[in-house]
């Protein structure tokens, strides 16, 4: 191997493993579980202003039956996943935040109603209230 070409070796191997770690270290930070952004959890309400979001949240609501959620769900960035659970465990509703934004929920029975929120690079709106 000539000279040139040992050189040429020298250079290019630690930038090309530099390169492979620094990519490495970004998929890694880019796929750990947070949330950055505004999160209310109340008996009445669940309220999320999500600026970067990855993982799953949960918050449960004490309902009874005539209850309506006033819910607004919006996705802008990533991909968010939110399902509300009756107290039985069937499922009320399930969504991605990007179909429909505003809508409502009738509750048919008393109990806990658990909100699920799953979330991946995530930047969205997940807002319910009992009206």
């Amino acid at each position: 191997m000539t000279k040139g070409r040992k050189a040429l070796l020298a250079v290019l191997v630690p930038a090309i493993i530099a390169l492979i770690a620094g990519g490495a270290v970004f998929l890694y930070c880019s796929n750990q579980e947070g949330f950055t952004g505004s999160r209310v959890k109340n008996p009445d309400a669940y309220l999320l202003d999500i600026r970067r979001m990855n993982g799953t949240d949960l918050h449960t609501l004490e309902l009874r039956e005539g209850d309506v959620l006033q819910i607004r769900f919006e996705t802008e960035k990533g991909s968010l996943h939110m399902e509300i659970k009756a107290p039985d465990g069937t499922t009320v509703y399930s969504g991605n935040g990007k179909e429909t934004a505003g809508f409502t929920v009738n509750i048919t029975e008393n109990g806990t109603y658990t909100v699920v929120v799953e979330a991946r690079r995530a930047r969205g709106t997940v807002h319910i209230r009992t009206v």
